[in-house]
């Protein structure tokens, strides 16, 4: 059962300039970004033979499970490791949790629509034992080849829309913001192939993201 309680959206919905903060913070971001990256790499070394794999869900739920166990290797005495529906998420300063994700190009992640899952998404809505969070994602997007990771960052929604993103870097470089509160009407589809345009060139692929990872 899902415990929830209302708020109003106004006051729950982290700014992106707050959420970057929270991620410098003791180097928050960098351990993300490489959670995901390394996950991805291992999982490249342990599955060479993977190209006959008939479910793309099989790809995505290890590189989860991967993603998940670096993250909390790392992450696990900064932030609140929280399992809940057979997922785990973190939570940084009771203030904004964190869970991993694959996306398509419009940033949005693919769900089994249980009740917890439709409300994820909702910044009025408080699940998981906790009140006031910002639920947000840790995505990555794959090259149209599905062969590689293009593209790492926070995406918070708000129902069916983007409210904001940003990119995760490694620490080879600085979070960059990319951009500050882009209003929901505006997060299209264009805007997210132009960010791949502006990163590497345009991607023509419809990417189907999996229900898992």
């Amino acid at each position: 059962m899902v415990s929830l309680l209302i708020h109003g959206a106004n006051e729950i919905m982290m700014k992106a300039e707050d959420a970057k903060q929270a991620l410098l913070k003791n180097s928050r971001g960098e351990a993300l970004w490489s959670a995901l990256f390394g996950a991805w790499g291992e999982f490249e070394t342990n599955y060479p033979d993977r190209a006959w794999w008939r479910r793309k869900g099989t790809r995505a739920a290890i590189v989860w499970e991967l993603t998940v166990k670096r993250a909390i290797e790392t992450l696990a005495s900064d932030a609140a490791v929280v399992s809940h529906n057979d997922t785990v998420s973190l939570v940084f300063d009771d203030r904004l949790l964190v869970r991993f994700k694959k996306a398509d190009m419009e940033l949005k992640s693919r769900n089994y629509p249980t009740m917890a899952a439709q409300l994820f998404h909702e910044p009025d809505a408080d699940l998981f034992g906790y009140e006031g969070l910002q639920r947000v994602e840790v995505v990555y997007v794959l090259n149209q080849f599905e062969t590689k990771i293009d593209w790492i960052g926070i995406v918070a929604r708000n129902g069916g829309s983007v409210a904001w993103y940003f990119e995760l870097e490694s620490a080879d470089a600085a979070v960059s913001l990319f951009p500050v509160e882009v209003p929901a009407t505006e997060v299209s589809t264009e805007s997210a192939a132009g960010l791949a345009t502006l990163k590497r060139g345009t991607i023509t692929k419809d990417d189907k993201s999996d229900t898992e990872g």
